[in-house]
């Protein structure tokens, strides 16, 4: 039992890390807009880009939980 729930922490911090990470840089992509307004375009794929991303994540995360678990 221990070995199994060591497993899933490492898998939640593991994902928690990395959707955090692209969820942060989402948040930056479009922190300041109006000093930006050139580089809208190039924000706003990255923001984009970094919240699909963190989606797609956290879906295969818990479709791999779902698979250990049953």
């Amino acid at each position: 039992m221990g070995s199994t729930v060591a497993l899933y922490l490492i898998v939640a911090l593991a994902v928690g890390g990395y959707v955090g990470w692209h969820l942060r840089t989402a948040r930056g992509a479009s922190a300041d807009l109006r000093v930006y307004k050139n580089r809208m375009p190039g924000f706003r794929r990255v923001r984009n880009r970094s919240g699909l991303v963190s989606l797609v994540v956290v879906v295969l995360a818990l479709l791999a939980v779902r698979a250990l678990i049953g």
